[in-house]
């Protein structure tokens, strides 16, 4: 007889770091359900105070040991719609295991950019911009901190892009592992990306265009394809990620590098392909 629960797994970021990727291998797992949508933002102001809570749970109606959701953006305490959610989770799962994926703290950084100016309203742009969204999401260590107010440091398991790119069924081992379900032994069943840059990034100059808005109403699958096309076709250039000039770069690595530093120290991890 299945049952509602809460989630007890939450992969909380770092946004542009593999969480889609992630999310999809966990699912694979035959005791790991994983939520549809990805991502479910309950604990954040936006929809914390709005959300039905039974439905919230309906989500998670099943027989899986591990039931998990992906709200990547948990880890962006400094953003004015993600404050207090540490402590709200901890009040309802104070047991609760969470995974936090990160990435190089430069190229995350530029494939947020990327993905913002694309997929997210003007007023969010300029609130990104304004706030220093995109490179504060990259202090991991700050981030992980406010987490580490109400959790003990062993139920959050810390790993990177990068060693899971380079070991995949090791990486995924060790997160079965942590999450006390079977381990696996078929590399194959990895053997895919999700959210490659090439399947994302329609402008909003098309996402907002009624024929296009008309379109997702009469074929969704259709349009979006579509769309995706004139994208490579007629916005070649600005789905490129942004290149950084040297003097960027430097800037942006003086203001992450005492919070790498610290996270390094932390994690006991080198991330020695990071370019901070």
């Amino acid at each position: 007889m299945s049952k509602e629960h809460l989630p007890n797994l939450l992969i909380i970021g770092a946004m542009k770091s593999g969480t889609t990727s992630l999310h999809n291998y966990l699912n694979l797992h035959p005791d790991i359900f994983m939520s549809e949508p990805k991502e479910l933002h309950y604990y954040s102001d936006q929809y914390f105070e709005t959300w039905d809570r039974e439905w919230y749970k309906s989500l998670f109606i099943t027989d899986c040991k591990v039931r998990g959701t992906s709200p990547q953006s948990y880890t962006k305490a400094h953003n004015m719609y993600y404050k207090n959610i540490p402590e709200r989770i901890y009040r309802d799962t104070p047991d609760v295991k969470m995974i936090y994926v990160v990435r190089d703290p430069i190229k995350r950084y530029e494939s947020h950019i990327l993905e913002s100016y694309h997929c997210d309203p003007v007023q969010d742009v300029k609130y990104n911009k304004e706030s220093g969204n995109y490179w504060k999401t990259s202090l991991y260590y700050y981030q992980i901190s406010q987490f580490l107010e109400y959790f003990k440091k062993e139920q959050i398991h810390v790993l990177s892009l990068e060693e899971l790119q380079a070991n995949v069924l090791g990486e995924m081992n060790k997160i079965f592992s942590f999450l006390e379900v079977s381990e696996v032994s078929d590399p194959e069943m990895f053997n895919f990306v999700s959210n490659t840059a090439d399947t994302k990034g329609i402008p909003r100059v098309i996402q907002d265009n009624l024929l296009y808005r008309a379109g997702l109403k009469l074929d969704k699958g259709l349009t979006k394809r579509i769309g995706s096309n004139l994208s490579k076709r007629f916005f070649k250039n600005q789905l490129k990620k942004p290149t950084l000039t040297k003097g960027e770069k430097e800037d942006l690595k003086n203001k992450l590098k005492e919070d790498i530093n610290k996270f390094r120290i932390l994690t006991g991890k080198s991330f020695e392909e990071w370019s901070i």
